[in-house]
């Protein structure tokens, strides 16, 4: 029997000031943010693109290859990332290119809680971390 990590998601004190909120797919449940990134030169702006973040804090294995044939296209989204938080186990990392990073990317992470993250979601380790210490202690 695992943790039940969904009770990070209800740290409302971490989540809402990162523009988090509630997210589900099938019977993956987490947070989702999108985040603007603005080109910008003397003339004002010249590009703006997106990246999408899940926290993916309750899942089941079929849910990540569920998720990765549902991936689409958006126009200006440039990178989507699904951030899987683990009790333990190995972080590693999945990316994939959508026509060969001409429609974007999607980048799959899983991360154990406590773990060294990799430098790509020190930004998302760092919020599950900070909301974990928030929470402290739960039941299984």
């Amino acid at each position: 029997m695992s943790l039940d990590l969904s009770v990070l998601a209800s740290c409302d004190e971490v989540w809402k000031e990162w523009r988090f909120e509630p997210w589900q797919s099938g019977s993956a449940s987490g947070l989702f943010r999108r985040v603007s990134f603005i080109k910008a030169g003397l003339l004002g702006e010249v590009a703006r693109y997106y990246v999408d973040d899940y926290v993916v804090f309750s899942f089941s294995p079929d849910d990540v290859r569920r998720l990765r044939k549902g991936v689409k296209y958006e126009s200006d989204l440039l990178t989507q990332r699904f951030f899987f938080v683990q009790e333990s186990g190995e972080s590693f990392c999945k990316k994939f290119s959508l026509l060969f990073g001409f429609r974007g990317f999607v980048e799959f992470h899983f991360y154990s809680l406590g773990s060294e993250p990799s430098k790509d979601v020190e930004d998302l380790a760092f919020l599950v971390n900070r909301a974990f210490d928030k929470v402290g202690s739960f039941s299984a």
